[in-house]
């Protein structure tokens, strides 16, 4: 089992950043394309970018180690393209993609944000994760080593 990954002093910062915040206005996933074959099934996002109040823009992101992200307010889309392309030999591409229609995220993000929370799960995925509560439910960010950044429905 992969050793604990934790937030950094940097993100938690962030984080109350962002609880300052009441409404999730768009949602964009950055996914991988294979470009030697764009028609081949692979799904990995390695970003997911949350725009608050239509005024904070924050990126969670797949960090180095790829055994968690980081959450960041900068984020340059081309050069991360750039690199991406240069580590895998212009075989991969970044696409980014608006997903605040998508079914997970369309109805909750209709209300405003209740809270925003930081968990440490040692028993079910041994991870760092942050959950976005809504009158609605609540959603989490997860990592998976083969998917990339996962959203799913969060119960306590």
């Amino acid at each position: 089992m992969n050793e604990l990954y934790q937030f950094t002093n940097q993100d938690l910062e962030l984080v109350s950043q962002i609880k300052k915040h009441q409404n999730i206005t768009a949602i964009f996933y950055h996914f991988w394309i294979n470009l030697v074959n764009p028609e081949e099934k692979f799904v990995f996002v390695d970003t997911i970018e949350i725009v608050f109040d239509k005024t904070a823009t924050y990126f969670f992101k797949i960090n180095e180690e790829d055994n968690g992200y980081t959450i960041s307010a900068n984020y340059n889309f081309e050069e991360e393209q750039k690199a991406l392309a240069a580590k895998f030999q212009d075989v991969l591409s970044l696409k980014r993609i608006n997903v605040s229609e998508a079914t997970i995220w369309k109805e909750k993000i209709k209300t405003p944000l209740l809270s925003v929370n930081t968990v440490v799960d040692y028993e079910n995925r041994n991870e760092n994760f942050i959950h976005f509560d809504f009158i609605d439910g609540s959603l989490a960010i997860y990592h998976d080593e083969e998917k990339g950044l996962q959203v799913e429905d969060y119960e306590f």
